[in-house]
């Protein structure tokens, strides 16, 4: 049924290359990249309908925290997705995703659900490792489960920041290989064209140190990491507007033959733990 594997693996590229939280950068950098710890709500509307598209309407909400913890980012995103669709029932999606992503870039434990219709229909919970003897995403639900990864494959912050990395330096392409954990399809690539630098707006109606600030209209394209697979069209297009802290204000997801706008409505600040001696 169309639409229904898409909130989760949505929410990791959009809203965790929104992700929030934490100080990384390269030597090129001219300064690490800093990103804020919040708690955000999106309200997810459907923007447009293709000719032949099944999908007649997709509205709902989705609850994303991202926090800094001492060793590591933990994210949240809890989605809450109606579809209606034509010559078919309603469906109603309540989806779960939970990540931790260590500061190396080299650690990810996540963790999943979904629920459509009252009966729960997916859960995934599984490990990836990027070491010299250990390059794996290997899920302890379902056993059987596992993903060859390399080291260039990037987990959701690390990409985040190299997107934002890129933008400062004035690069317009950047193409990654990532894995999230969010659904049983594995690493996925992602080619990202970067436009001009957004002006501060000082009139935002949001928290105005989280939502201010300069940022960067991003477009991202999503394919399949399968090396033998030929597809040249991407699996779903993504048009958002990203802050210099990481946060997302909005954007848009094109699936082809329809499209989803996710709109920041509500956003605050989280306390981060204290690390290290008192």
């Amino acid at each position: 049924m169309p639409g229904k594997s898409s909130p989760r693996r949505v929410s990791v590229y959009l809203l965790c290359a929104a992700l929030t939280a934490g100080t990384i950068g390269s030597p090129q950098t001219a300064h690490a990249v800093d990103l804020a710890s919040h708690k955000a709500i999106y309200d997810i509307r459907m923007k447009s309908s293709q000719t032949g598209s099944q999908v007649l309407d997709v509205r709902g909400k989705m609850l994303f925290t991202f926090k800094k913890s001492c060793d590591g980012w933990i994210s949240n995103h809890k989605f809450s997705l109606n579809y209606e669709y034509t010559g078919s029932q309603p469906l109603e999606v309540e989806s779960k995703f939970t990540s931790f992503e260590g500061f190396g870039g080299k650690l990810l434990n996540f963790s999943s659900s979904r629920i459509s219709n009252g009966e729960q229909d997916q859960e995934l919970r599984g490990l990836a490792t990027i070491s010299d003897t250990k390059k794996i995403a290997q899920f302890s639900i379902p056993e059987d489960l596992s993903f060859k990864l390399s080291d260039a494959t990037l987990f959701p912050a690390a990409h985040t920041i190299k997107l934002i990395e890129a933008a400062e330096q004035g690069q317009k392409i950047v193409n990654a290989e990532v894995f999230d954990g969010s659904d049983d399809k594995g690493p996925v690539e992602i080619n990202a064209v970067i436009g001009k630098k957004t002006l501060p707006q000082s009139d935002t109606k949001l928290d105005k140190a989280l939502t201010g600030g300069a940022g960067w209209v991003m477009r991202l394209a999503v394919f399949p990491n399968n090396s033998d697979d030929n597809q040249t069209t991407s699996d779903y297009e993504m048009t958002m507007n990203m802050l210099e802290n990481g946060v997302i204000k909005d954007m848009t997801v094109d699936y082809h033959n329809f499209s989803v706008t996710q709109k920041l409505v509500a956003i605050e600040p989280l306390k981060e733990d204290k690390c290290g001696a008192e």
